[in-house]
């Protein structure tokens, strides 16, 4: 599978570098439908060892799906009836996935070639080819972005609710609703950063979760338990990367807000994803779904660096390619994701 996604990334780099300022989804509309086609191919037909495939394959034959959400399972049941071909249940829900992501980039974001290069990098292979439930509720996620940030709180609802049934780690969508869209508070969020990281690193936030009287939420304690004390490394280059990218937009994001009215509430979204991350670093599994359902943003968000400054267009371009790169070649050869 490196060999097809490392084409396409290369393929979207070179768009990326030839475009215009901004893209219309319409005037791209045939060349998207075969990127999503071809996404949706090598999501379905990913090696049989990769990680998590196995257990959806389990599910799909009939075992363990009392794990599974209620959306998914009716979807696969619904699948069931037509075809006992396993690559035809992989391959719906890649479509799914990835249709909805490819939709939201069009609906929030003038560069759909850049954020395609972001999204394939990394959130592609994280989401559409490993966490498929993850993968259907993180696309649902920007289209709630859409929603929130024009306030338009039936279809946001709408939206929520279809995520959640999806994948239960949602209700994180819910409190977002709260968030100004309009002013950046950008010094606010830069502190919830540093604090992150000054509770982070002496208090044991993760512990406090056991103590909410709510049943759902102790039975999930109940499992996650055993992964504390097996802390997230904070420092890692990948964390203090997304933490250098968050500070440097949320630095320029008045500049960064006039060409996209988006910008204010997905750096905010950002911030928190980074600030989840540190502060339930004890507790890797409720650290990781939280911080990366939020992190999804970043595949709109990185190609505004492009927004950021004055300079050669060709050099902040560059900037965003090199993240995409950075993110590729850590899945390829640091957390072997990519086989």
């Amino acid at each position: 599978m490196v060999l097809p996604v490392s084409v396409l990334f290369s393929a979207f780099s070179i768009l990326f570098f030839v475009s215009k300022r901004e893209q219309r989804a319409k005037s791209q509309l045939f060349p998207l439908l075969f990127v999503w086609l071809a996404l949706a191919l090598i999501a379905a037909f990913r090696p049989e060892d990769m990680a998590d495939r196995g257990s959806y394959v389990a599910f799909w034959q009939g075992w363990g799906g009392e794990r599974f959400e209620i959306g998914f399972a009716t979807i696969a049941d619904v699948l069931r009836r037509f075809t006992v071909n396993e690559y035809c249940f992989l391959f719906v829900f890649a479509a799914l996935s990835i249709a909805l992501k490819i939709m939201a980039i069009c609906r929030i974001s003038p560069l759909i070639w850049a954020s395609l290069l972001i999204y394939i990098s990394n959130f592609f292979i994280l989401h559409d080819m490993i966490q498929m439930r993850a993968s259907v509720a993180s696309g649902l996620l920007l289209h709630a972005v859409y929603y929130l940030n024009n306030r338009d709180s039936k279809r946001f609802l709408i939206t929520f609710g279809i995520a959640f049934l999806f994948h239960y780690s949602s209700l994180i969508i819910l409190p977002l609703w709260f968030l100004n869209t309009k002013r950046s508070y950008k010094y606010f969020y830069i502190g919830l950063i540093a604090l992150a990281y000054v509770i982070g690193g002496t208090l044991p936030v993760a512990s406090l979760i056991q103590y909410l009287p709510l049943e759902g939420v102790q039975n999930l304690w109940t499992i996650y338990e055993s992964s504390v004390g097996n802390e997230i490394n904070i420092f890692n280059a990948t964390q203090l990367g997304r933490v250098a990218i968050c500070v440097f937009l949320l630095l320029f994001i008045e500049r960064v807000s006039v060409y996209n009215k988006y910008a204010i509430l997905l750096v905010k979204i950002y911030a928190i994803s980074i600030a989840v991350l540190v502060l339930f670093s004890s507790v890797p599994v409720i650290a990781f779904r939280v911080s990366e359902l939020y992190q999804i943003v970043e595949i709109v968000l990185i190609p505004m660096i492009t927004y950021s400054i004055d300079g050669k267009i060709f050099l902040k371009r560059m900037a965003v390619w090199i993240i995409g790169l950075s993110f590729l070649l850590m899945n390829i050869y640091y957390s072997e994701l990519l086989k």
